[in-house]
């Protein structure tokens, strides 16, 4: 395969997919999928764990609960 520097993003079909493992290439999706906002995450949290976050999106949360 030759390898393409447009550094676009591209995605890979189940059908590609299988196609690619058939030939011997080793496919393993992402490890960590994200599927939820982190805002809506640290809204979830107790303030005790929000306390340890260092983001900047957490101190806008702990303003919020002031």
């Amino acid at each position: 395969m030759k390898r393409d520097d447009t550094g676009e993003p591209f995605f890979i079909t189940e059908k590609v997919a299988a196609e690619m493992i058939a030939r011997g290439y080793e496919f393993e999706p992402p490890t960590i999928a994200c599927s939820v906002r982190l805002r809506d995450v640290l809204e979830g949290m107790s303030n005790g764990a929000l306390e340890l976050q260092p983001d900047e999106i957490a101190d806008q949360e702990r303003e919020l609960r002031t």
